[in-house]
């Protein structure tokens, strides 16, 4: 009788482990990945870039994202700020590597050869 418990023990520990794994797996969307950083305080980081868009209404700020040890695991974060607002949004995380970013028009860039509308994707090297 003990042994037939622990069988049936395991079996729905199991089962339950793979039903979550499976809907993470499934609820975790790309545009949801860079909600970590709506916390990040953008005083504090490096500005690498500035890229106003074509008609000035936006810009695009990309900062140096440093890591824990002498900047060692860093990468780049870029926040959308528009005219007449205080905060903006984190649209990109950028690998540490070389990066190519620039405006397309007043609601595209250009991530390395990706083309990304600000006002409804974000874009996140790990994906």
């Amino acid at each position: 009788m003990k042994i037939s418990g622990r069988l049936f023990f395991t079996f729905y520990f199991i089962l339950i482990v793979i039903v979550l794994g499976i809907f993470c797996l499934f609820h975790s969307k790309q545009s949801n990945s860079i909600a970590i950083l709506d916390h990040v305080n953008t005083n504090k980081l490096d500005v690498i870039e500035e890229l106003p868009s074509p008609n000035g209404h936006q810009k695009l700020t990309i900062y140096l994202y440093g890591g824990v040890f002498l900047k060692s695991d860093y990468s780049y974060i870029g926040q959308l700020t528009s005219k007449g607002h205080k905060k903006g949004k984190f649209i990109l995380w950028l690998s540490p590597d070389k990066y190519n970013v620039s405006w397309v028009n007043n609601h595209e860039i250009l991530i390395n050869h990706k083309k990304i509308n600000v006002q409804k994707e974000k874009y996140d090297f790990r994906y």
